[in-house]
């Protein structure tokens, strides 16, 4: 097909559409997209297409951005850029993912072939060529996509593997740098939080999907972030390794549950009571959470021991900053632990990296050198300051008593 002939072609598409709307918002589009399509205005083309493709955009349904991604973009978008068409597709294919998966593959294999033909490469087989697809942005973005649409697709195996050659230009120490575009970073951490929530491994969730947050720009919709929101909290909630929701805590991503009447509420309420150690009012919120979400009964015992080591972390918290010896019964009295089994709660925690000390076994004490890090709320802090406020009294008081009792050695001086 001849330039003139595509051009043609191109403007009757646009023109059977126009005439099957009756909003003048998207017939003014659709002019746009014609007109920037004719003076080959790529960059301007591309903005217009943002503004149609915006989910704001109400008017566009579903099928119409299918209309224009295979009947319209498709024709001419090596004049684009890579990275934006693979977001036009995922966007025209919204809620198909075998669609989705096969258009990505057929993308994907389309961008390998401009390259070939940009460089002049002969042999695809030729070391060079194979280095400038792996470390091509587009390709990259794709196989990112790929990945996360083969997990929706429950093809586990194909995902890992295509995610297992990506991991080191991410993992790696610089990995932040490796890429301008943030949607390659954001691409790869999603992905994984796809693989790990499928696999139910709620500790990488919880690093991934963390990460995610950071490279996302706070670009979401509600909807998204209610349900990142959610599943971010039930990871917190059920890893065994997770001990520390400081950037849970500290995100906005958490007011979006916050409101009483969402109703994920609940889920709120004991993500705040679980980094306070506040068994009382966790064991509370907990039990509406049962009736909320019954599938958190299989890890009724797990949540148990995880708010019990919390209000651990707190009781050593409270202690004077000078005196943070704990005796058993004293433990066992705050977190409702039985004395026969507090040792074993404390060696739990040694073990966990929360705390760092030692048990006098004979007295039946703990001694606690080092408390991990956390995210304090207003009443803890209030308790920290209280103890800077003994400390400085105590220090004062030192300092006047060395001061009389020294009286003639600073004479001497």
């Amino acid at each position: 097909m001849s330039a003139m002939d595509l051009d043609n072609d191109v403007s009757t598409v646009l023109a059977t559409i126009r005439s099957e709307t009756d909003s003048a918002d998207l017939i003014n589009i659709l002019y746009q997209l014609e007109d920037f399509y004719e003076r080959k205005l790529w960059h301007q083309l591309t903005l217009t297409l943002d503004t149609f493709y915006d989910p704001a955009n109400v008017e566009v349904t579903p099928e119409l951005k299918y209309k224009i991604y295979n009947l319209f973009i498709h024709q001419f978008a090596s004049n684009l850029n890579p990275i934006k068409v693979v977001d036009f597709l995922l966007e025209s294919f919204n809620n198909k993912p075998q669609d989705t998966l096969d258009n990505l593959l057929a993308l994907k294999t389309q961008f390998i072939k401009e390259l070939k033909r940009e460089h002049n490469i002969k042999d695809e087989e030729d070391a060079e060529f194979k280095e400038l697809v792996a470390s091509d942005e587009a390709v990259i973005y794709a196989n990112l996509q790929i990945a996360r649409h083969y997990l929706l697709l429950d093809d586990l195996s194909a995902s890992e593997e295509i995610l297992g050659k990506l991991t080191d230009r991410f993992d790696s120490n610089d990995s932040i740098n490796n890429f301008d575009n943030a949607k390659i970073n954001a691409a790869f951490y999603l992905a994984r939080c796809e693989l790990y929530r499928k696999t139910e491994n709620y500790n990488l969730y919880y690093l991934n999907a963390l990460l995610y947050l950071s490279s996302v720009d706070n670009n979401l919709s509600e909807e998204e972030k209610v349900k990142l929101c959610y599943e971010l909290c039930i990871a917190a909630l059920l890893g065994d390794k997770i001990y520390n929701f400081g950037e849970l805590i500290l995100h906005d991503i958490l007011e979006v549950i916050k409101d009483e009447a969402s109703p994920y509420n609940w889920l709120y309420h004991l993500i705040q009571n679980l980094n306070a150690g506040n068994l009382k009012e966790f064991n509370k919120w907990f039990a509406i959470a049962l009736q909320r979400s019954p599938f958190l009964t299989k890890f009724d015992l797990f949540l148990k021991q995880k708010i019990i080591i919390m209000s651990l972390l707190e009781l050593i918290s409270l202690k004077p900053t000078t005196n943070k010896h704990l005796s058993f019964s004293e433990i066992s009295e705050y977190t409702g632990t039985p004395v026969n089994d507090v040792e074993h709660l404390i060696i739990k925690c040694f073990s966990l990296d929360l705390i760092k000390g030692y048990i006098n076994q004979i007295d039946e004490v703990l001694v606690v050198t080092w408390l991990q890090p956390r995210i304090l709320n207003l009443d803890q802090v209030q308790v920290l300051h209280n103890h800077l406020l003994t400390w400085n009294s105590q220090l004062d008081k030192l300092s006047k008593e060395i001061y009389k009792n020294g009286g003639s050695i600073w004479a001497g001086i």
